[in-house]
């Protein structure tokens, strides 16, 4: 009798512990709408929806976001190099690609994306400074698509967000 009520006891707590789990994993698509939207309100990104997936598991949350208001952000004036120009859109000549990460932990779309676009646009200036240029020239590049106007795409995933540029020097 003591073994039959153990493993009852153990199986209603491994389905109990289960169905915990699933209800936590699959948040409903009006939860997901409104987390976007609550996000986008800021109005240097929009949400453009889920990106792709590896092995369909994971948060990937893709955002387009205004080059222009990164770029006259007060964290722009702090970390760029005011000496060495950045020009958003066309790049011509040779290309170079720049693939950067910042931390999105307990921060909005707007303030994790720009960090990483900033820091994708200084290691250009670096790249510039050490070859004597005084301008860069970025565009977006992710998933080797480029992205018109003065928009950049940025992927926002659990722990961290990501940008890529394709820029010349």
């Amino acid at each position: 009798m003591n073994k039959r009520f153990s493993v009852l006891l153990l199986t209603s707590a491994a389905a109990l512990a289960l169905s915990a789990c699933a209800n936590h994993s699959a948040p409903s698509a009006s939860g997901n709408e409104a987390h976007a939207q609550s996000h986008s309100a800021g109005g240097a990104c929009r949400s453009i929806g889920e990106g792709r997936k590896i092995n369909n598991k994971g948060k990937n949350d893709a955002y387009l976001c205004s080059a222009r208001a990164a770029l006259n952000s007060s964290e722009a004036k702090q970390v760029l190099n005011p000496n060495i120009h950045v020009s958003y859109g066309n790049v011509g000549g040779k290309t170079l690609v720049s693939r950067q990460i910042a931390n999105a932990v307990n921060k909005t779309p707007e303030e994790t994306c720009q960090r990483a676009f900033l820091s994708a646009v200084k290691r250009f200036q670096s790249t510039a400074q050490r070859y004597n240029s005084k301008s860069v020239h970025v565009v977006s590049y992710f998933d080797k698509k480029t992205v018109g106007g003065d928009q950049y795409e940025c992927h926002i995933g659990t722990w961290n967000s990501r940008v890529v540029l394709k820029g010349s020097i």
